[in-house]
């Protein structure tokens, strides 16, 4: 019985972390996307964009944190990604922007519940 017990707990906790693993995504747009010419278009052809925003449309509760290098270009980079988000249907409560990301040459877009983007 106890064997049985353990099982079910294991069983129990892989099972959460699956859930937690297939909740938060991680999208990346790169510098060299971001250097094109940005128009509605151009924004809703980027992979990540789509993407990411498609998987925000089916995951309940969930919110879009853009994770961006903390410099002055991060931050306009991050801040004009947002507005684009928000042009595409997103609305400004569901994005966060958060700076520290280490490399300079990508911003992330994370998709997940606010619980989840914040054990990031």
């Amino acid at each position: 019985m106890k064997r049985f017990i353990k099982y079910i707990i294991i069983v129990t906790y892989l099972l959460g972390m699956v859930a937690y693993a297939q909740s938060a995504r991680i999208f990346i747009l790169s510098a060299d996307e971001w250097a094109q010419p940005r128009t509605g278009e151009v924004m809703a052809s980027f992979n990540s964009v789509r993407n990411a925003v498609d998987y925000w449309q089916k995951t309940y509760n969930s919110s879009l944190l853009i994770r961006y290098p903390g410099e002055d270009m991060g931050e306009l980079w991050a801040s004009e990604l947002k507005d684009w988000l928000i042009a595409l249907g997103v609305p400004n409560d569901y994005i966060i922007l958060r700076s520290g990301l280490e490399s300079l040459d990508q911003v992330q877009i994370v998709v997940g519940t606010k619980d989840d983007l914040n054990r990031l």
